[in-house]
């Protein structure tokens, strides 16, 4: 990692001695540790040799250094000017040729190069490199090759092990080519100026015929071994430049390119440190892929490895354990790999709000068992062991992938069109069609089940959109339930959906008048759902001697006025829950009428109840007596074996909580409780996103696997779908943290609980800031991205500020607190938050019962390492609360 004291003793020394035009300072650690230090400054005049270096050490004894002291040149201006000393000239990131070059650079971050970032153009160079040999290097190529070409790529394969080369033959290239590389390196490394080569591009390179492949596969061997073979490679040097400022790599890479137009170019390097493993990684690599046994040895060698290449930013590197002996123990792998990651610097995205919630993700190591067959195979691949390698390819072509996907995305006409087409509408179906937006979550078929009658969970996580779906899109919802409900009748029996239902108002004074007339809810309920069964023409009532029972209940129902809700209504409703007679009645009418001729045409009917929160405050008794009868309405039709009649009641999982009544366990298996998962979660993602055409054509372009079917996709396929609007990781680097699990834990409040309202909220409010930059020039785009992160942290400061209305709104006694947190941090200590809550909530007289409520409605969560409570992510922005520390 880098040195920090080494910069600062150069900006120290800089700061002291370096104050004109003609001064300056040099500073150089050798490989070895030594300290050597040029200085020009005024500073010096009238000073003796000896007096400088005083001055000098009493300097270097201030600073926390460990390294020794070498040579010290101390020069006035005019003393430099004489011995024609200059500046140090600002090396050029071309001139890092060797192990050498990177030493010196390793050693002397004080004098970094700002590196250029890794530049994406085809064809992309993969370097397959190993510090000690026998780890299945060449074995490892030759399979991902092989797959490459298969899945449609064009790849190269290119033997620079030249001291023991074995390309061609594991391929079992037939015919061999004339020549190798050697051969092509070697003329052109002594051809006299002006000459032209004699030997071409198109002797060096064959192809492997595969059958049915979509792409194709040439090797360019290292050449044929031969005394004369020998010769060349012991006088070929790996950092010739010909032709003026060209290398050998460079010149081949240009007329392979110019020649074939592959997508990938895969290098099989020597071991070690050497000039020809230089050359691999250090002048023609865009990727390493490193291979390497989980033993001490190899972690030292590749970590010398990496102390080296850290600087080089162009460089993408992957590690590869192979081969591992026994693949069900891998702690030491997983060690091995922690520790390797160490050495690669993070640099983070300089926009990005990066906070103490960031905490790096270590991706799983990728690793290949001892596989026997690989062991005794002469000649490659093996084919029934392809699938060990799909990791490796998957990598490779990402980053072909990128390329392209970086042409169309830093294009600002193409970028900023696809972004104004995005479009993340709510999924609300009460006010738009979202049959293609509704995600079909893993609770979707336990909800379908006949005998699940309550459906629990917090408010903006799906009831609604569930309830509405089986009453405005009921064909629809057949086809998402695959055959189970065909014969089945959907009917509003209390919700949004039918205008014509009592309101909350009409509800207390329903309430009080049962109280008065000794009526029960249950005995409401049952008349209310044989209203709402003639109202939906499911009730027809005899006409033979069987029906003159129910002659005055039928006329009491057909004098009704029609249309909207009417007083009376809610008189009819009161005189069947409160008349003995008539409630004996209505329920015969339920058993025998509804019941019997649902059975009759072996129907099922689902009776739908929603906006039972809103409808039934929580002040007061209405709300407990109300939705218990409901629930007993429920066990008394399960007693008489009503089994086409069923319940779907969804309810707010507090609300169930604090409801008592007898027998509540009768509900026990019979309820679930809407949770997302974050697959489910990343597919409404991707279904909002996919709304746009452009996008959809993008996706289509680069994922199509996860738009063919989004419910059957792997959470990988939709992952990587989902990159192309907001990327892969919140900085770069192997270890950051995915977007996607970003946005999914930051929509999650501290119960499990995580609300795809707050996604359609955060995602618009994303786009509305990504437009922002349009036009402003100092601002660069991401190029992997349509959508940076310092636009998601806009947008989820939106979704934040939504969800704290909706709290408030849902808990209004307790606006006070909620308002009081303001500028507190999200990790409060317990007397601060009992300090809150003596100050703004003592409606709860109990500050344990207090914080149990919030903790079950998902605000906060006790922290026993730090013996605070943390508040959920998804309140603490528009709580307006201080996230700093937050972890």
């Amino acid at each position: 990692m880098q040195e920090n004291w080494k910069i600062l003793l150069k900006q120290e020394i800089k700061s002291q001695y370096v104050q004109k035009s003609q001064e300056w300072v040099d500073v150089n650690i050798s490989t070895s540790g030594l300290l050597n230090l040029t200085i020009v400054s005024d500073r010096f005049i009238g000073l003796s040799i000896p007096q400088r270096k005083e001055q000098i050490s009493n300097l270097l004894k201030s600073q926390n250094r460990p390294s020794r002291t070498g040579f010290l040149s101390l020069y006035t201006p005019e003393e430099a000017e004489s011995l024609n000393l200059t500046p140090p000239e600002v090396s050029d990131v071309n001139t890092i040729k060797t192990w050498q070059d990177l030493a010196i650079q390793a050693a002397n971050p004080q004098n970094q190069l700002t590196f250029p970032q890794r530049e994406l153009s085809r064809p992309r160079t993969v370097t397959f490199y190993s510090f000690k040999g026998g780890v299945g290097r060449t074995t490892a190529l030759t399979h991902v090759a092989w797959i490459l070409a298969m899945g449609g790529r064009k790849v190269v394969a290119v033997d620079l092990d030249l001291e023991a080369p074995g390309l061609s033959t594991a391929f079992n290239l037939q015919p061999q080519p004339k020549y190798g590389i050697v051969d092509y390196f070697y003329e052109r490394s002594y051809l006299p100026e002006g000459i032209k080569a004699s030997i071409s591009i198109t002797e060096i390179f064959g192809e492997v015929r595969i059958p049915n492949a979509k792409g194709r596969l040439f090797v360019v061997p290292a050449g044929c071994l031969s005394l004369d073979y020998i010769a060349k490679v012991d006088d070929l040097h790996a950092n010739t430049i010909i032709d003026g400022d060209q290398n050998l790599w460079s010149v081949f890479k240009c007329e392979i390119d110019e020649q074939l137009k592959p997508d990938v170019i895969l290098i099989d390097s020597r071991t070690g440190i050497n000039q020809w493993g230089a050359l691999s990684l250090i002048q023609a690599a865009d990727a390493a892929v490193i291979f390497l046994f989980p033993n001490e040895q190899n972690k030292q060698g590749i970590k010398l490895l990496l102390q080296s290449l850290q600087n080089l930013n162009k460089l993408s590197i992957n590690f590869v354990f192979s081969p591992v002996p026994d693949v069900s123990k891998l702690d030491k792998v997983k060690e091995i790999y922690q520790s390797l990651l160490d050495e690669i610097k993070i640099s983070t995205d300089e926009e990005s709000e990066i906070d103490d919630n960031d905490q790096l993700e270590i991706p799983e190591p990728l690793v290949i068992p001892y596989l026997q067959p690989i062991a005794l195979a002469d000649n490659y691949p093996v084919r029934a062991l392809l699938d060990y390698y799909n990791k490796i390819v998957n990598l490779i072509d990402e980053e072909t992938d990128e390329i392209e996907r970086t042409n169309i995305l830093t294009n600002p006409e193409t970028r900023w069109k696809i972004i104004k087409s995005l479009q993340f509408p709510e999924v609300n179906a009460a006010e738009v069609d979202f049959t293609l937006l509704f995600q079909r979550t893993n609770d979707f078929d336990k909800f379908l089940d006949h005998a699940t009658c309550l459906i629990r969970g917090r408010k903006g996580t799906g009831k609604t959109a569930l309830y509405w779906l089986f009453l405005k899109y009921k064909s629809d919802a057949q086809k998402l339930a695959r055959g189970r409900l065909d014969n089945t009748v959907f009917l509003s029996a209390h919700g949004r959906y039918q205008e014509s239902r009592p309101t909350r108002g009409q509800f207390q004074f329903i309430h009080e008048n049962l109280q008065q007339q000794g009526g029960t809810w249950e005995a409401f309920w049952r008349a209310y759902l044989l209203l709402r069964c003639h109202q939906e023409n499911l009730c027809n009532f005899p006409k033979n001697r069987k029906g003159e029972k129910f002659s005055e209940l039928k006329n009491i129902i057909n004098n009704l006025p029609k249309g909207k809700w009417q007083s009376e209504y809610n008189q009819v409703l009161l005189e069947l829950s409160t008349n003995s007679i008539l409630s004996e009645i209505v329920n015969d009418a339920i058993n025998i009428i509804i019941h019997e001729q649902a059975k009759n045409k072996s129907q099922k009917i689902w009776f739908l109840y929603d906006d039972l929160d809103e409808d039934f405050p929580e002040a007061g008794e209405v709300r407990q007596s109300a939705l218990s009868g409901l629930f007993q309405l429920v066990q008394s039709c399960d007693a008489n074996r009503l089994t086409e009649i069923r319940f779907k009641i969804f309810l707010r999982e507090d609300i169930w909580n604090r409801l008592i009544f007898d027998n509540k366990s009768h509900f026990t298996g019979r309820d679930i409780i809407l949770q997302w998962t974050r697959v489910d979660f990343l597919r409404l993602a991707l279904r909002q996103s996919i709304q746009s055409p452009d996008f959809k054509n993008l996706v289509d372009r680069f994922s199509p696997i996860a738009v063919e079917s989004i419910d059957q996709s792997s959470e990988d396929a939709i992952d990587k779908a989902l990159e192309l609007l907001w990327g892969s990781r919140r900085r770069t680097g192997n270890k950051a943290k995915y977007v996607s699990r970003w946005v999914y834990e930051r929509l999650t409040d501290s119960s499990g609980t995580t609300f795809p309202r707050s996604l359609s909220i955060l995602l618009t409010g994303a786009k509305e800031q990504e437009l922002s930059y349009q036009g402003k020039s100092s601002i660069q785009p991401p190029t992997d991205r349509l959508l940076r992160s310092k636009s998601l942290e806009n947008g989820l400061k939106k979704a934040s500020e939504k969800r704290c209305d909706e709290i408030k709104e849902e808990y209004r006694h307790l606006t006070k607190f909620f308002d009081s947190l303001k500028q507190k941090s999200a990790l409060l200590p317990k007397d601060e938050l009992h300090s809150i809550w003596q100050e703004s909530a003592q409606d709860t007289p109990d500050f344990e019962e207090f914080t149990s409520f919030l903790t079950e409605i998902g605000i906060i969560e006790w922290r026993e390492r730090d013996k605070r409570y943390k508040f959920a992510d998804i309140y603490v922005y528009g709580f307006e609360m201080i996230r700093q520390g937050a972890v």
